[in-house]
């Protein structure tokens, strides 16, 4: 059986899938396409690099040790009574950088003022770093401390020349001013006698 026009429907299917009606690739953009492959933008390339070198810099200041504070700071303070005085050698003595808000502060800061009622021989001295006086004042009176001394540092310059970056910092000095040792964070009274112990 014979459908009219049939024939020529499946003449013209075979010669439109014919290859002679296949578009012909360019040789040269061929080889132009496989000798360059696609990757990064030149400006991802550079992104790429800067963030890896940030990510090297970081890393270097976080392990990094911090720095060793220097002799004791010759810097003029404020007691609560409102008299200045400076920080000054002469005796052994014992600086630590506080704030009202610390925990281990509040904790380690009265068994200081207790070692200091026993050792006449040791000036502790505690510099509160840069808070209202109202409010240094109120721990102060709370804790009942008389023995030590309570300093005010309204410019934080003893913190900026110890290079303290957190709370309670201890600093302990020779009767000549020389720094002989230092613990930053929470000291124990064992840990409080052995350094003293170091000053003589």
């Amino acid at each position: 059986m014979t459908v009219p026009g049939l024939g020529k429907c499946a003449k013209r299917m075979g010669s439109f899938g014919g290859r002679e009606h296949l578009p012909q690739a360019n040789p040269a953009r061929l080889e132009k396409m496989q000798a360059s492959p696609k990757g990064l933008s030149p400006a991802w390339q550079i992104g790429f690099v800067v963030l890896i070198v940030v990510g090297l810099i970081l890393l270097a200041l976080l392990s990094t040790p911090p720095q060793r504070a220097g002799d004791l700071p010759q810097t003029q303070l404020v007691r609560l009574d409102g008299r200045s005085e400076m920080l000054q050698s002469g005796k052994p003595t014992v600086v630590t950088v506080w704030a009202t808000w610390c925990t281990y502060c509040q904790r380690q800061l009265p068994e200081f003022e207790q070692m200091a009622r026993q050792r006449s021989d040791v000036r502790f001295a505690f510099v509160n770093d840069g808070e209202p006086a109202q409010l240094v004042r109120q721990f102060h009176d709370t804790r009942g401390f008389s023995s030590a001394v309570v300093y005010q540092d309204a410019l934080r310059t003893v913190s900026s020349a110890l290079r303290v970056n957190g709370y309670p910092s201890n600093f302990f000095y020779n009767s000549r001013g020389k720094l002989v040792g230092e613990v930053r964070g929470y000291m124990s009274p064992e840990q409080l006698q052995a350094a003293l112990a170091q000053l003589n």
